[in-house]
């Protein structure tokens, strides 16, 4: 069994069409045809099915190869059209080929016809092979001349075999240069970041190069007009066979917008963080009732978080006022628990162990049956009932420590 041929036999002679037909099985061909002689019948042909190839008599009473050609050509059918004539002079051989015959064929050499189909065949896939691949990359450089004109991004492709690189204008405007400022060159791009950051970009360059590492860099370019721009630079490349980087390629964004606003961030942070700061002061104050004593006063109730802030708050103020004592005043303390009661004996525990004496007051009566219920051990800490017992035993100097349940 030959491979299947889909032939258009335009031929007045019934006889010639079976020996052209014999021909292409002795070629190893199956085919399946349709006879036509005059131009409506062809047009019905050509209506009803596809075809792999067109074999056509030159001259017939009332058709010919040339206007069979035409109506192929009209129809835009990328069909191999080999003319199978009797005879026919050089000159209308010259004349069908450049009207777009793909081969022609005497009748009376017809052995050659399975090899000028089979050649005819090859020819025109790779006619529209070639076109498809050329539509294709007219389609590609569309699109991507569309998206240069429609980016907000420039960009920029370096040719790293012969040197060279291209810039978008939009790159351009994006970088603030003049004209003729910029070359075709990777490094008039560099000469135009700034010297603060150049270094940085070409280090980057030079590891998505060497290491493939990513290219995504922001710098800083100020404008002749004295703008100061902060910019974004991302890029791809592509390496041969032995590893050699050939061609990069990518987009330079306007990111100053961006930088201005998380600079503002950061000053709305900053002021949060000093507010915070100036609460946490209000919620855990220190006074300097004289030289060498300080006092702490605990409003409302103590939680970790707020442990730690006294703890921090107090240690601070011990270090910077150089004190001999400090006083831990829970007058204004909501009831303690078990977890509030082991909170203050650590702090008192960190305060001596900086050699400064640490003395509890404030302890109401209810708070103190709550303390003795719970079992929490103040048997070490010095408890005194106020502030003035506590300022007095200061006045007093080193003693030994009172002990209260």
């Amino acid at each position: 069994m030959g491979a299947p041929l889909r032939v258009l036999l335009v031929e007045d002679s019934e006889q010639d069409a079976r020996l052209i037909l014999r021909e292409l099985k002795r070629g190893s061909y199956d085919p399946s045809h349709e006879r036509v002689h005059t131009p409506e019948g062809m047009t019905e042909a050509l209506s009803r099915q596809a075809y792999d190839v067109v074999l056509c008599d030159h001259s017939m009473p009332r058709f010919d190869s040339l206007a069979a050609l035409r109506m192929i050509k009209e129809r835009g059918l990328e069909l191999p059209f080999i003319i199978v004539s009797g005879s026919i002079g050089e000159t209308t051989v010259a004349e069908v080929m450049r009207a777009g015959a793909n081969d022609y064929v005497l009748k009376s050499e017809l052995r050659r016809l399975a090899t000028a189909i089979e050649r005819s065949l090859r020819d025109v896939a790779e006619r529209a092979e070639r076109r498809r691949a050329e539509m294709a990359l007219k389609e590609s450089e569309e699109r991507f001349a569309l998206a240069v004109q429609g980016s907000r991004d420039g960009l920029w492709d370096w040719n790293l075999a012969a040197g060279g690189a291209y810039y978008s204008e939009r790159f351009k405007d994006i970088l603030g240069c003049r004209d003729g400022e910029l070359g075709d060159s990777i490094e008039s791009f560099l000469r135009l970041v700034g010297e603060e950051d150049r270094d940085l970009v070409e280090a980057a360059l030079r590891g998505h190069l060497d290491r493939r590492a990513p290219y995504d860099v922001e710098f800083r370019r100020r404008t002749d007009a004295g703008e100061l721009r902060w910019l974004c630079s991302r890029g791809q490349a592509l390496w041969d066979e032995q590893g050699r980087a050939t061609r990069m390629a990518g987009s330079l964004s306007d990111i100053t917008a961006r930088k201005r606003a998380e600079a503002v961030l950061l000053d709305k942070l900053d002021i949060i963080e000093r507010q915070q700061e100036a609460i946490r002061q209000l919620s855990t104050p220190i006074i300097e009732v004289w030289e060498g004593v300080i006092t702490m006063p605990v409003f409302g109730s103590v939680d970790e978080r707020r442990a730690e802030q006294m703890m921090e708050v107090l240690l601070q103020a011990i270090m910077r006022t150089r004190c001999r004592s400090a006083i831990i005043d829970l007058t204004g303390a909501d009831g303690l628990d078990h977890r509030t009661g082991d909170h203050i004996v650590r702090l008192v525990r960190a305060v001596e162990l900086l050699g400064v004496r640490g003395i509890v007051v404030g302890i109401r009566p209810e708070v103190a049956q709550t303390i003795v219920s719970l079992g929490v051990d103040l048997s070490r800490i010095v408890t005194l009932a106020n502030l003035r017992d506590a300022l007095v035993r200061c006045m007093q100097g080193p003693a030994r420590r009172e002990r209260r349940p």
